[in-house]
């Protein structure tokens, strides 16, 4: 498993993974999910991540796209992070190592001490990849997004620079 830079002829498998209907669930992809937006996506929108004091990884493993991972700006010493998942990849634990990867990379740079994600609380999922990556549930925050215009709970989770981290899987 390794992160590695979005490149340009990434889009056709970012198109391919946003078509799935549990990406367009959970996250703030648009809907529908044209080819443009993944060619913008692995570009521009990767680019400016970049410029911006963030980064946008994708996931590989043994060569095949697993997912996306990013650290979504630096405030206050407080990374934001998100990640979604290809398909047929989830439950072999890779989003959860990539995670603890991209934590671990974050934490290490100067300007951060504290890693967040938020997740619905519906979404178990999610809920089981920031445990499995030592990201600690703090409590729920009420109707703190509107996810596409509807205000919606989200739970959060944060890991600090110096808490303990789960050791890496070795697979």
């Amino acid at each position: 498993m390794r992160l590695r830079p979005w490149r340009p002829d990434d889009a056709d498998a970012v198109h391919a993974a946003c078509q799935d209907a549990e990406v367009q669930r959970w996250t703030e992809v648009p809907v529908p999910y044209l080819r443009e937006h993944a060619e913008q996506f692995v570009g521009p929108v990767a680019t400016r991540t970049w410029a911006q004091g963030g980064a946008l990884f994708a996931v590989e493993h043994d060569g095949v796209l697993v997912g996306s991972m990013g650290v979504h700006g630096v405030r206050d010493g407080v990374a934001p992070v998100g990640y979604w998942t290809v398909a047929g990849q989830r439950g072999r634990g890779l989003t959860g190592e990539a995670l603890r990867v991209l934590t671990g990379w974050a934490l290490e740079q100067p300007d951060v001490h504290r890693v967040e994600l938020v997740a619905d609380p519906a979404n178990t999922a999610s809920c089981r990849v920031a445990e499995s990556a030592g990201l600690r549930a703090e409590g729920v925050l009420r109707q703190r997004y509107a996810h596409r215009g509807v205000p919606t709970d989200v739970v959060l989770y944060a890991v600090l620079a110096t808490d303990p981290r789960p050791p890496v899987d070795a697979r």
